[in-house]
């Protein structure tokens, strides 16, 4: 079984090797600085797509989520929203030149 079993890893690695998303905030220059150097040590190509939505945007979406909760789903409220977007450093024009081709 190794021939086949090898061939599925092989194909795994060869589309992981390809492209890779970090989907887990990266919300502060900091962070996206500590993974953007790491991305590039390794020769990768580094991309940022950046989801930034108008505030009203997000409370709408917010309320959408909030009156339909799947079971054992935590409630956010507009304080807690705020909150969390306290946090958020939007990536300026110069930290976004340092990345490869488009930002998204």
């Amino acid at each position: 079984m190794r021939d086949p079993v090898e061939r599925v890893q092989w194909s795994v690695a060869e589309r992981v090797l390809q492209i890779v998303v970090l989907d887990w905030g990266l919300w502060t220059r900091e962070e996206r600085d500590h993974y953007h150097s790491r991305a590039r040590s390794l020769g990768a190509r580094v991309v940022l797509c950046v989801v930034d939505p108008p505030l009203d945007e997000l409370r709408r979406r917010l309320a959408g989520r909030n009156a339909d909760l799947p079971s054992g789903t935590f409630h956010i409220t507009d304080a807690g929203l705020d909150d969390a977007l306290s946090y958020f450093e939007r990536p300026t024009p110069a930290e976004l030149a340092t990345y490869d081709g488009d930002t998204y």
